[in-house]
């Protein structure tokens, strides 16, 4: 009974921080505005596994930066929290350092569900049929460190509200003529993220087909200059990566515009951003924001949109300059070392000021119904079924990584890092559930 009052006063608490301090935080980060004639629509699944798509989209707008951080502070809680249970459920030693290490690989392979699930994220709604929402940057498995295909792509960007957008593979053009031909001709444009030789990378998009070799191996103002002739626009991505060259620099080489958030490379301060976009108003140059996608998870915050009222399609649109609301879902938080510290718990109080009652109300009712089920079974039982479930998942994503390599021999990252990964997933599960078969 004490345990009721205890989740129904979370509960009420929880409700009411949402009550009081939620807010849509959908904001256009070029004029720093609410956005309210766009919405976000949530998948109905949402509703269903709340505990699970709630961490993953705190996951998945992470900032780069930060990932490896909060991987150890919320690794390092759960023993914590694994040490607590124990003690409270007066475990013996052995018994409480199976548990911890259980509770790191448990940890770890959640996170790794994020990665890899193709669970969708918020699609955003227009106001009306004439706006065109565009990625301008984003991969498929011909790049090398990328775990999507075409169809992935695809998906993610249609899902999430897309109805154009840009494959600008890393120094390769060969994933944009896997498209099918009449997603090539409606939806689907060519570009290139194309590497200079002062280091930095640049986006080229083009309205037709090109050839990587025709534009390697050149300074920026050469590449930018070639691109025009060729008639392409040259975006820059993510400068506030390297900070060189100056962004004046830039400009005076030809550049067609900025990237002003990458979700990617969510974090840039203020003073970075808005330096980028001054420079931007005073030389109207095109303002865009990207969600860099490469495959690792179904979720996005940005989105760039802009009117379009005839018939011209995506790059004729970008042509002309025109202006362009980058719509983001605004996560980013704080990135201070007492965040990543208590990480969990600051995971606990963004989602409850940035989420819906209801969704709130879902959280509570799934954890409930879990806890309720998982004390029907005995400690062995509860660990060896959770031990074959992510035995089972990881040999699944084993067979269809394995087969997309075979497929897709460009990738670096499939066989260097998500296949062994993959594969020791797998026999660390199957180790603990022979081990949790046993007298511990």
């Amino acid at each position: 009974m004490k345990k009721a009052y205890v989740l129904i006063s979370l509960l009420f608490i929880s409700v009411m921080i949402s009550y009081f301090f939620y807010a849509p935080n959908l904001i256009d980060i070029v004029t720093g505005q609410n956005v309210t004639n766009f919405k976000l629509q949530w998948p109905l699944l949402r509703l269903f596994i709340e505990p699970f798509y709630a961490f993953a989209y705190h996951i998945l707008t992470m900032e780069r930066s930060g990932y490896i951080p909060a991987l150890i502070s919320w690794l390092l809680w759960s023993v914590i929290f694994a040490i607590i249970i124990a003690k409270s459920k007066k475990f013996s030693i052995k018994k409480t350092v199976f548990f911890s290490f259980f509770s790191i690989f448990f940890t770890a392979s959640i996170i790794s569900l994020v990665i890899f699930l193709p669970v969708q994220g918020p699609k955003i709604i227009p106001p009306s049929n004439n706006w065109t929402i565009f990625d301008p940057h984003s991969h498929t498995i011909s790049s090398r460190d990328v775990i999507s295909n075409i169809y992935s792509s695809m998906n993610f960007h249609f899902l999430q509200g897309y109805n154009n957008f840009f494959i600008t593979e890393h120094d390769t053009t060969r994933g944009f003529f896997l498209f099918p031909s009449d997603e090539r001709r409606n939806h689907v444009f060519p570009g290139i993220q194309i590497r200079t030789t002062e280091g930095i990378s640049v986006l080229l998009l083009s309205s037709k087909f090109f050839h990587y070799e025709d534009f390697a191996k050149n300074s920026l103002k050469d590449l930018i200059n070639l691109a025009h002739k060729n008639d392409m626009l040259v975006i820059m991505p993510h400068w506030w990566k390297w900070h060189r060259p100056a962004l004046q620099e830039v400009v005076d080489s030809g550049i067609d515009g900025f990237e002003i958030y990458n979700c990617g490379y969510r974090y840039i301060s203020d003073s970075t951003r808005k330096e980028i976009m001054d420079i931007c108003k005073k030389n109207n140059l095109l303002m865009v924001g990207s969600t860099d996608w490469h495959g690792y998870g179904y979720m996005t915050n940005v989105w760039s949109v802009m009117q379009n009222d005839g018939n011209k399609n995506l790059f004729e649109l970008l042509k002309e300059k025109p202006q362009v609301q980058v719509i983001v879902h605004n996560v980013k938080g704080t990135q201070s070392a007492i965040r990543y510290i208590f990480e969990p718990f600051y995971f606990v109080i963004h989602y409850l000021t940035y989420t819906k009652a209801k969704f709130i109300l879902s959280f509570y009712m799934i954890l409930t119904f879990i806890f309720v089920f998982l004390s029907i079974f005995k400690f062995k039982t509860v660990i060896r079924f959770i031990c074959i479930l992510f035995a089972l998942f990881f040999d699944c994503a084993l067979f269809y990584f394995a087969n997309l390599f075979t497929a897709n021999t460009h990738s670096v990252i499939l066989p260097e890092t998500i296949i062994p990964v993959l594969i020791g997933f797998v026999l660390v599960w199957l180790i603990i559930w022979g081990i949790s078969g046993k007298n511990l």
